[in-house]
């Protein structure tokens, strides 16, 4: 890619961020342009249930964001592979074509909704949730979580701080199940206890309805009646403009290894790319998968760059293994690696006065995952270790 090329990237996302730092970095002076619909954007989506959730800043804080980019409030609405162009719908009701000689897709993923969920059950994906939510609870409120994954457990544990009373309703048998590999169930679900919500697990929610001022929601274990719901059984990828492109989106984009695009047939489509949440990029041992988490993100945009730019990458994506943490009831959650059902936990922390514990997973002599709750020297060196051993 030359000095005259020009880069559109659509989502103004921690994965663009990264890319567009890259590409600086690494002399690239041509044009970069940002699209996203979202008014706050670029932020930081972690904090989201937490620090910003329960605190009073207006708009989160992005960090990482360096504006080194044209950026442009609109919504991708379609994408023309042949032209290398994409539509846009922008905040005035007007449209626009925007052409690029390489397209990046960094528009990450969605709020899955309940079938039927009527209108007033809230979700959280952007600021403008957040801010609905913290302006919509007060101490002494009842709220109803749908989701006992890593997002509903965290705004359980936000909303319980700020003095309401919580339910947490899922149909999985254990809480964090994806989150944690489907291990540590029941240590999950006693910290969420203990620390103020409650939990309704093996509860399939049947109806959500709202008389006056009160939402009731019926599962197939009994009836929960509070001020406020909120929906947070997972997210999908955020493809809908993509629909009718060419562009193989079965699970996300399907990328190459190099998360260039690629048709349902396999083959690339050179000037277009996915990265972050969206993407689901193919390694030379295991077929394509997305990863939603924040250092994958980072990791993809870095990646990105150089290939566009012809050059060697810092670090083979593959080779780099997974992060992502979670901060809860008194607990931060760290996981290294790629917890797997299949695995066997083995404790090596068991601190309960500090609520501090570590564990590995073992599967065919090799450890595949660290976890650590409230364990930071031994997630350190558990880090170090990995980088030792995977460069």
């Amino acid at each position: 890619m030359d000095a005259s090329a020009n880069v559109l990237v659509v989502g103004a996302s921690v994965a663009s961020a990264a890319l567009i730092a890259q590409l600086r970095e690494d002399g690239f002076g041509g044009r970069v342009v940002v699209l996203d619909h979202d008014p706050d954007a670029p932020y930081d989506r972690p904090p989201l249930s937490k620090d910003f959730l329960g605190g009073t800043s207006i708009r989160p804080e992005a960090p990482w964001w360096d504006g080194n980019c044209e950026l442009i409030r609109g919504q991708a609405t379609g994408l023309d592979t042949a032209a290398s162009a994409v539509e846009v719908a922008l905040a005035d009701g007007s449209t626009r074509t925007l052409v690029a000689d390489h397209i990046v897709a960094a528009t990450g993923a969605a709020p899955i909704r309940l079938p039927g969920v009527p209108t007033g059950v809230a979700q959280l994906r952007t600021a403008a949730d957040a801010r609905h939510i913290r302006e919509a609870t007060t101490a002494g409120q009842r709220v109803i979580v749908l989701g006992a994954g890593t997002i509903g457990t965290e705004l359980a544990s936000t909303l319980v701080a700020g003095g309401c009373s919580v339910s947490v309703v899922d149909q999985a048998d254990r809480p964090l199940d994806r989150f944690l590999g489907g291990h540590l169930g029941a240590e999950a679900a006693a910290w969420i206890q203990d620390g103020g919500a409650e939990l309704h697990l093996r509860s399939r929610v049947e109806q959500i309805a709202r008389t006056g001022g009160e939402w009731t929601v019926t599962t197939d274990s009994g009836q929960l009646t509070g001020d406020l719901v909120v929906s947070a059984i997972g997210v999908r990828p955020a493809t809908q403009w993509l629909q009718g492109s060419g562009v193989d989106i079965t699970d996300g984009i399907r990328c190459d290894s190099d998360g260039t695009a690629l048709d349902p047939d396999g083959t690339v489509i050179p000037h277009v790319h996915a990265i972050g949440d969206v993407a689901a990029w193919s390694t030379p041992t295991a077929g394509p998968r997305r990863s939603e988490d924040w250092t994958t993100a980072q990791r993809h945009g870095r990646h990105l760059a150089r290939h566009l730019l012809g050059l060697e990458p810092l670090q083979p994506v593959d080779r780099e293994l997974r992060y992502f943490w979670s901060h809860q009831f008194g607990r931060r959650i760290q996981v290294l690696g790629t917890p797997v059902a299949d695995a066997t936990l083995v404790q090596h922390v068991d601190e309960p006065a500090r609520k501090s514990a570590f564990y590995t997973l073992e599967r065919d002599s090799a450890t595949v995952a660290w976890i650590s709750i409230n364990a930071p020297k031994e997630f350190v060196l558990a880090m170090r270790k990995s980088v030792a051993v995977h460069g």
